[in-house]
Formats: structure tokens, C-alpha cells, sequence
């Protein structure tokens, strides 16, 4: 009955449209107040012990420090670099849009704010050039999940505090499955552009080009490599790394850009506010929810579930790939890490599995679980860019682009060597 509790008020207040996060909270009170016995207070409580973690700040100020290099000019240099460097492909814009995101995605940690601020830069390019608008949409929605993988990543930050896994080491482990996933899903626009290529302005290659961008852009390209090269030498721990990045983003945009305003300053700033507040609410409610759970011994129920009927290292895999997804299609990332990372990770010893690997395998998870309906948000925020619907962004291109991610996916299932290879050869 208490279990029934437990899920049956989380399940029917998000279905009735309760935010996840109030959903989650009276999925831990109602059974509190009406099953077990305990006292309220320790709702209170719970919710302090959640956000009083040091790792935990490094999420406002990764936050902040992407505000900072998107509005600081950054995201219109990355995307002249890219396009010098792949524009003239067919296809070329699509190409773009993933590596300016990954790009990107190594300033910001945010997969909706890569959306916003490259999609709002290469959705009017491409449909300015031919392509098809669904086209367009589908490109920038998967190009912005880019940003949860590619390190430094604010759903890497937060699987590392549930999990206690180091988040510099999943950082790392993050850097060669991104790189992999921005080539794979590029290969299907560029595949299409190839097919369409008559019906689309192509961009011939410059060296020339290529320089003058690198230039223009290099204080953008060192961003990330200051940042995460501090992480892994040791002069600084991911947290401290954000506080580097808020620093090198007024430095650039107020200095070197010379385009960050006082007034984009405040505006980012409150910006972080409402992003912080989101993510806080939803890490204290997750962790009263997990409290309840554990009370009730329901993550040892699942563990032995899970041993009964996964009978090797793959099939558990497999079997979590599968959950993952279907969870990330109506759940968004940070509560569900938030409330897997707890029942799954213990289990990782049982099939000799990475914690570091399976902590981007399960990111990757969720990354996709962004751009799939119902709840997926890069769909919502893309639809935002050409203020038109998500049926104008869920077509056959996002799920030629979601195939290409699952293949990628499949290939680190069955070699995690790829992810744990810079984590072992950077901190041996």
C-alpha cells in the first residue's frame, strides 16, 4: 500500500500536469504523513541535506557562465569557426549546427541553452539557404543535447553528487562519446544533403576562412580548455572550474568581445535565478522521494529484480538502455538522475560495470530523452526559435537523427573502453 502510495501520487499529479518537482514532493509527503508515520519536519529537513552539497554550486555558476559566452558574442564566433571548417559540405549547415553545439556544449553545461543560442543563430541560416524547416528544427533540437555530454555537463555534475562518482572523471568520460555522437549525427545531414544538394546554396572552402575564424574565436576555443584542463591537472575542482569560467566570460565578453552589456549582465543573472531555483527544487524533492524509497527498501526490491533477470554484463546494460529511455521520454534529465542513480549505481558491481562509463551511458540516455515526446524540452525550445509547434520539430529527420545517437549508444554499451579511456590515461 505505501509503495502504491509512493508512485500512484507522483504518477497522477504529473500526469495531471503538477510539475515533476511538486510531484515528487508529495510523492514522499503523502506516504510520510499517511503511512509511515514520520513526522513532517523531516521533509524540511531532507530538502536542506539535498542542496547542502559543495559539488552542487558549480551548477549556478556553469549556469551563469554560459549566459555570459552566449551573450558575449561567443556563440556567433563558434558558429562562423564551425562553418569555415565544415560549411562547404553537403548538407554543410547541418554539420555546423552539431559541431557549433559541441562547441557550445563545452561553455555552457545546458542542453536547452545550446538550442536557444545556436539554433537561434543556424535555423534562420539554413532556411535562408534551402533547407527545409522541419529539417532545420529537427537538426537544432538533437545538435543541443550536445550540451549534457560534452563536459562540463550540469546532469554529469549531478550524477556525480547522487552517485558519489568523481565528476571530473565523468567529465573526461565524456569528451570522446560527445565528439562520437556530433560525428554520427552529422553524418545523417550530411547523407540528406547530399540527396537535396541541388536545392541548396553550398559554401565553398577557405583557409583563408578558416583562419580569420580560428582567430576571431580562439579566446572562445580556450574557454574550455582552461576550464576542464584545470579540473584534470588538479589546480582547481569542478566547482572552483565554474567560478574560472564566470571570471574568463566577463574578461572576454566585457574586454575582448567588448559586447557584453551591464543590462545582459543583470538579465543573465536573473536568468540563473529562476534555472537555479528550477534544478535546486527538483534535486530536494528527488532526494525526499529517494528517502521514502529507501525506507521502504523498495531500491533493494529493484536490485534483486534486476539480478534475477539480467544474466550478464550486456543484458543488464540493454535492459537499463531500454528503462532509461522510456523514463527520459517523460521525465526530464535531473529528476530522473537524480532518482536512478541511487538504485542503479549499487548494482553496477554485481556486472563489473564502470560507474564512470555507465554515468555517461546513462546521460546519453536522458540527452536522447530530450528531444523525444512528450516531455522532451529541446523540442519545446525549438519549436520557440520560428514560434511554431512541436509537430513542426517531431518528424522523420529527428528520428533518422535519434537512430544515428541509439548506434553510437550501442557502441559504447559494448566497448566502454571508449569512454573510461581519457579518465585512465588523464589520472592514473
Amino acid at each position: 500500500m505505501v509503495v502504491f502510495a509512493i508512485f500512484g501520487t507522483f504518477a497522477l499529479l504529473a500526469l495531471i500536469g503538477v510539475p515533476i518537482a511538486i510531484s515528487l514532493a508529495f510523492g514522499g509527503i503523502v506516504p510520510m504523513e499517511f503511512f509511515m508515520g514520520t513526522k513532517l519536519t523531516v521533509v524540511i529537513q531532507r530538502f536542506f541535506v539535498a542542496v547542502d552539497a559543495y559539488s552542487l554550486m558549480a551548477i549556478p555558476l556553469f549556469v551563469i557562465a554560459g549566459g555570459l559566452m552566449d551573450k558575449g558574442g561567443v556563440s556567433k564566433r563558434l558558429v562562423r569557426l564551425a562553418t569555415s571548417l565544415v560549411g562547404w559540405l553537403p548538407g554543410g549547415l547541418a554539420a555546423v549546427t552539431f559541431l557549433a553545439s559541441a562547441f557550445f556544449g563545452a561553455i555552457s553545461g545546458s542542453s536547452t541553452a545550446t538550442v536557444a543560442a545556436i539554433g537561434g543563430i543556424m535555423v534562420p541560416a539554413m532556411v535562408k539557404d534551402g533547407y527545409p524547416l522541419n529539417f532545420s528544427l529537427a537538426t537544432a533540437a538533437c545538435a543541443g543535447w550536445l550540451g549534457v555530454v560534452i563536459p562540463p555537463s550540469i546532469p554529469m555534475v549531478l550524477y556525480g553528487v547522487s552517485s558519489g562518482v568523481s565528476v571530473g572523471e565523468v567529465f573526461l568520460g565524456g569528451i570522446i562519446p560527445g565528439i562520437l555522437l556530433a560525428c554520427g549525427m552529422s553524418s545523417y545531414g550530411i547523407w540528406w544533403g547530399s540527396k537535396h544538394k541541388d536545392s541548396l546554396v553550398l559554401h565553398k572552402f577557405s583557409i583563408r576562412e578558416v583562419g580569420k575564424a580560428f582567430v576571431d574565436s580562439i579566446w572562445a576555443v580556450l574557454m574550455p580548455l582552461i576550464v576542464l584542463g584545470g579540473i584534470y591537472t588538479g589546480a582547481f575542482t569542478a566547482t572552483e572550474a565554474a567560478a574560472v569560467a564566470i571570471l574568463y566570460g566577463l574578461i572576454v565578453g566585457l574586454f575582448v568581445y567588448k559586447e557584453l552589456t551591464l543590462s545582459a549582465i543583470v538579465k543573465i543573472l536573473k536568468g540563473s535565478v529562476v534555472t537555479t531555483s528550477m534544478i535546486m527544487f527538483v534535486v530536494a524533492a528527488a532526494t525526499l522521494f529517494g528517502y521514502v524509497m529507501t525506507y521502504e527498501m523498495i531500491p533493494t526490491t529493484v536490485t534483486n529484480f534486476i539480478l534475477g533477470i539480467a544474466n550478464g554484463k550486456f543484458t543488464f546494460l540493454l535492459l537499463i538502455t531500454i528503462l532509461l529511455l522510456i523514463i527520459g521520454t517523460f521525465m526530464d534529465t535531473p529528476p530522473a538522475i537524480l532518482i536512478m542513480a541511487p538504485l542503479l549505481v549499487p548494482i553496477l558491481g554485481h556486472f563489473n560495470v564502470d560507474p564512470v562509463a555507465f554515468g555517461v551511458i546513462m546521460v546519453i540516455n536522458l540527452g536522447i530523452g530530450l528531444t523525444t515526446p512528450p516531455v522532451g524540452m529541446n523540442l519545446y525550445v525549438a519549436a520557440g526559435l520560428r514560434k511554431t509547434t512541436i509537430g513542426s520539430v517531431v518528424n522523420r529527420h529527428l528520428w533518422c537523427y535519434i537512430l544515428c545517437a541509439l548506434v553510437i549508444l550501442a557502441l559504447l554499451m559494448a566497448c566502454p573502453g571508449i569512454i573510461t579511456f581519457l579518465p585512465k590515461m588523464m589520472l592514473k
